[in-house]
Order: C-alpha cells, then structure tokens, then sequence
C-alpha cells in the first residue's frame, strides 16, 4: 500500500508526494525520481543491517515498491537461507546447551511434546534455583508459579479452554507463593461451585499446588450438578495431565483418580469425558502407572480401580486400552497387594466393567466388526484364565491365613469370570477351596454369594473353550460338586441367609442343576434339607418369577418317591407352586414355570391324599385358566392336570 504522506521528505522515489509545505508543488513530478546517493545508502542499509542478509533487504524494497511476484521469490531464498544458518548455529551451540535445552520446533506428536515439556521445566527449575542461590527465594518462588501460570494458561487457550486460560493470566500476577494460590482451598465445601474456574487452573502450579488443587476439585466434583461446568473449566484435561505428571505423590494420584472417576459418571458429558480421556489423554496409561506405582496405599489404589471402572462402562474402547495397559491384572494385584474391603470392591467392579471389551461400535462395518470381536474374546478368554489361575492360587494362600477381606473380593472375581462359559472347565479345580470359605464364614453374605454364583455356573456347565479340546459338560460340573460335599454348604447358606434373594435364586438353581437325573445326588440333597430350604424360600420370594421357575423344577427332582413328596407337601410346597402358576403362569411371562407346576401337579395327583389337598388349594381353576392360553404347552399340561384332579 503506498504510502501517503512522509515525514522529513524522505518519501521513496518512485512514490509521488500528494503535500508540500512551504513551496509549492511542481507541475509535474516523475515516476523515476532521483533520490540522493546518502539517503539511497541509509535506505538499503537499514535492512540489511537488521536482517544480515541481502535478500531479504531486496525482497523488503520490491515489496514496498508493489513488485509482489519478485519480492516472494527472493523471500523463499531468504528462508532457505536463515534455515541453514540456523541449523549451523543450533548444532555448533549444542555442546554449549546440552540436548534437552535446544530449542525445538512446534511439536508435531505427544512424544516431542513430552520432550519439550521436560525441557521447559528443566529450564524454569534452573532459572529458579539461580534466584535462590542469590538468596532471593520469595521471588524464586513467584517466578516459578506465574510462569507454570503463563505457560498452562497459553496452551489451554490453544485447547479452547479459555476459562482457565483467563483465569490463570489473570489471578498470576496474585501467586507470589504457594500459600498465596491455595488459601482459598482450606475451607473449600462441596456446594462452592464458584470457586470452580480458579481451583481448577491451580493444577498447573506445580506439584505441591496442584495435590491441593486436586482435592478441591475432587470436593467440588462430589456434586453431581457441578461436574458439568468442571469439564467445561478444563478440569479433566488438567487432571489427567497432573496425575501422569506426578506419579510420585500419593495425595495427588488419590485425589486426581477420584475426580477422574466422578466426571466419567452421573452427569450429562460423562460420555464425553470418557472418550476423551481414553482416546486424547492417555488416561488408562496414567491410571494404570498410579496403580503400579502406589501399590500398597489403599488410597491411590481405591480410587484408581474407581477411575478404570468408570472409564471402562459401557465404553468398549476404553476397556480395551486399559486391557493394553494391564488394567485387568492391576486390578487383580490390587486385591490382594491391599487387604481392604473397599479396594476390593472397587477392583471386581472395574473387572466387570472390563468384559464389555469385545463390543464393536455401530460405526464399524460386519467385517470388521466381526474381525474385532474375535480378536478382543480371545483375548479376554486369556485374561480370564491367566485370572482363574491367579485366584486359585491367591484362595487357597488366604484361607490358610482366614483374611475374610482378600478372599471375598477374590471369589467375586471368579464369580465374574465364570460367566463366560468357555473358561468354566477352569473352575473346576476352585471347586474345593470355595466351599472350604463356604465353611469356613457361614452367613457372611459377601463369601457365600459369589461362592454359591460360582458352583451354579459350574453345575451348568454348556462350555466349549474356542481353539482347544476342553469341554466342561454339565454331568461333570454336577459330579465334581457332589463328590466335592456341595450339598450341605449350599443348604445351609439358604438358611443362614433366608432374607437374600439373590442368594436363594442361586441355592436353588444349583440345586436344580445337581438333583436333575441323579438318584444319589438327590439322597445327598435330601439328607442336606433341600426340600424345607426349597419350599421356604418359594414362601418368602413369592414374587420372584425365576426363583419360583428354579423351585418348582428342583422340587419336581427331589420328589419323586411319596415319601419325599409328602415331606414337601408338610413343608406347605403345594400352595406355594399352586400360588406360583395364579401369579407367573397364566400371565404370558416368559418361562416355562405354568408347563413345569402342571407337570409336578400330575406327578403328585397318583397320591388321593395328595390330590384332595392340591384340589383344596384351588388347583382346578388354575387349569382351566391354563388350558384357554395360546401357550400351546400350558394349554396341553392345563388339560391333562385337568384329566388327572377329576379321576375318582
């Protein structure tokens, strides 16, 4: 853009000048005007005197004169030119500044930019030190804090936080020492969401700062209602940052963890903050270090379990990288490395959230999605047994020493592990140490409810190991039980804890599974007082359809002789399946609790004392009802136990 008026006529010469003062303007003024050889001199030099370089003085004069076309080319053999300069004095002043000090280009991955973090760090820590060599340790230490401030305050505007950003430039100024930036923290309450946008850029401020900022965060973030606006200060991004930063301080992994955890759950962008820490932040890798490197405080190890849980649920991804990360066997270590009955909780909840590892997203095509999921339920199926293993050694190293707190957390893991049938031929050898702790605490709720999930599931059986020759038919579940003494432990847990429904739903399952077709299994079922225990938890859970399903099947095999029948009949087992098939059967639910009540109905009907007792309790209405459904099943075994209560 030419320029319209100069000072001290010092005008370019091939710009005309549109004022004059003190003379008057000539007629005409040419294009191609002299100008003397001084100012000419002064004019070229002044560039190249700043720049050192001829071309770019060239490309400055062209430019100015409007040739554009030749002001750029001499430009682009200037930059070649500064380039290899700087190349030349970066690597001759090399040995002068050492590697980690040389200046460095805009990191184009996590790796250089980790490098150059480090350097930066290196440099203000050597800047500092130097202020308190010279005895001035207060300005050392503000200088520290508002350039952590200034840096972490430019790269969260460049991450679009700008919040924090603003907050950080502003309140810098204000951080002459740690007791400076943190005062605010001492009385932090949960409902101070005000204190929000200035705690979170606290985490920046070094280690002894951000371990602080961490637990106001971690307070603040107790609210549901607040995490929302937390995320949207930065607070995750910083979060993760401080927590792979500082993996040596044990109140700040703690801290951090649990605030990861509570933004990853029960609020709006809890979805989002799990994408975004797993695939952005490298979340799974720095949780994961927190556990490996504070393995034995209960603490860290509580709240980093917490974290991978709630990272991992319902977010296939995120389960998969922290499978990478050795998640699943961190989380096992931890059970038993911290003897504590919340880690292990926290450790078997995170596992479980794991097993969704094989999903695929909706995104995928067939192809790959079918590729990825076989490849993760290999996988998964090796952690899984690799875990079986560990448990079964750990179990039967705990029961020795009767720690009630390890054990529990380890049948859970087992009992989560054996949901996939293909890796239940495993469990065969747990069998005996897990009803030795069945024995061993009677009516703890939290050793006889996993240990009772496990043996259901192995008398099941149905389990084909992909790959290999190992099949864990039902028969032999059912034998290694039996032969095992299982009876006894599984009855007497149905009467130590008769108010669990859970529990009883298993019991008798099991049950179930262990009478069906074996005679001398159910000797062992009877003498056990399976039929009483049966009976009674139909009479105490009567609206629970699976549980009522599981009775009537159990009772069907323990009852096929009169006297064991009659025993069930004393114990009230007739009004209860009778009850059962009025409540579930005749309203469609699924199952097949109608067909089996009107099979076991037929079977007691051979009996008159019986049969009279089951036409007391109503039983001919119930078939009736049975015989008009579109259940062609029901509708069959409504009619024949219609045939079987009319015969004389």
């Amino acid at each position: 853009v030419p320029q319209m008026a100069y000072e001290d006529d010092e005008a370019p010469a091939d710009v005309p000048q549109m004022a004059y003062e003190d003379e008057e303007a000539p007629a005409e003024v040419a294009t191609t005007q002299r100008i003397d050889p001084p100012a000419e001199e002064e004019e070229s030099e002044l560039p190249q005197d700043i720049w050192g370089d001829q071309d770019v003085a060239d490309a400055i004069l062209l430019f100015e004169n409007g040739q554009f076309s030749r002001a750029a080319g001499l430009a682009k053999s200037a930059a070649m030119n500064c380039k290899q300069k700087a190349d030349s004095i970066l690597e001759r002043d090399k040995e002068l500044f050492g590697e980690d000090m040389m200046p460095r280009s805009r990191p184009t991955s996590a790796a250089s930019d980790a490098e150059q973090g480090d350097a930066w760090r290196t440099a203000m820590d050597k800047l500092a030190a130097a202020h308190e060599n010279a005895g001035d340790a207060e300005r050392a230490e503000a200088l520290y804090l508002r350039m952590l401030a200034w840096r972490e305050g430019a790269e969260q505007f460049e991450a679009g936080n700008f919040l924090v950003s603003e907050s950080l430039f502003e309140k810098s100024p204000s951080y002459r020492s740690v007791e400076d930036a943190t005062w605010f923290l001492q009385n932090l309450k949960p409902n101070d969401g005000h204190a929000a946008i200035e705690a979170v850029g606290l985490l920046a401020l070094g280690e002894e700062v951000a371990a602080k900022a961490a637990v106001a965060v971690w307070t603040l973030a107790l609210r549901p209602a607040q995490r929302e606006k937390l995320t949207e200060c930065g607070a995750l991004e910083l979060l993760a940052k401080a927590v792979a930063f500082h993996c040596e301080n044990p109140e700040l992994q703690a801290a951090g963890c649990g605030a990861i955890r509570l933004l990853c759950s029960s609020n709006r962008m809890a979805g989002r903050n799990r994408r975004h820490l797993i695939q952005r932040l490298s979340g799974a890798e720095a949780i994961c270090n927190a556990l490996r490197v504070h393995s034995q405080d209960p603490e860290v190890q509580r709240e980093a379990c917490g974290a991978l849980r709630a990272a991992a649920a319902k977010h296939p991804a995120g389960a998969r990288r922290i499978i990478e990360s050795d998640g699943f066997k961190l989380c096992l270590k931890a059970i038993v490395a911290c003897p504590d009955e919340a880690v292990g909780s926290t450790a078997c909840k995170a596992l479980s959230a794991m097993q969704c590892a094989s999903q695929v997203g909706f995104k995928s095509s067939e192809a790959q999605s079918e590729n990825l999921e076989a490849v993760w339920e290999a996988k998964l199926r090796a952690e899984r047994e690799a875990g079986l293993q560990f448990c079964g050694e750990k179990l039967r190293e705990r029961l020795a020493e009767r720690d009630q707190v390890v054990l529990q957390a380890l049948l859970t893991a087992v009992s989560i592990f054996v949901e996939d049938s293909n890796v239940r031929h495993r469990a065969l050898a747990l069998v005996e140490p897990i009803l030795a702790c069945m024995q061993a605490f009677p009516g703890f709720d939290k050793i006889q409810v996993p240990a009772c999930s496990i043996l259901w599931s192995v008398t099941v059986g149905n389990g084909l190991a992909v790959g290999a020759a190992s099949v864990l038919t039902r028969e032999e579940g059912v034998m290694k039980v039996a032969t095992c003494g299982g009876m006894g432990p599984i009855c007497q847990a149905m009467r130590d804890l008769p108010c669990h429904a859970y529990l009883q739903r298993l019991c008798v399952g099991a049950l179930r599974n262990l009478a069906y077709g074996n005679d001398r299994n159910k000797t062992l079922a009877v003498r056990a007082g399976a039929i009483t225990c049966t009976t009674t938890a139909m009479q105490r859970f009567p609206k629970d359809a699976k549980l009522q399903e599981q009775a009537i099947g159990a009772l069907t095999s323990l009852c096929d002789t009169l006297g064991r029948a009659t025993v069930m009949a004393r114990s009230g087992g007739i009004p209860s399946i009778i009850a059962a098939m009025k409540r579930h059967g005749a309203s469609g639910e699924p199952g097949h609790l109608a067909e089996l009540g009107c099979i076991f109905l037929c079977m007691l009907c051979d009996d008159q004392q019986l049969r009279q007792e089951i036409q007391k309790q109503g039983a001919m209405s119930v078939a009736k009802a049975l015989s008009r459904t579109n259940n062609l099943e029901a509708q069959k075994w409504g009619m024949e136990l219609m045939r079987g209560l009319m015969e004389a």
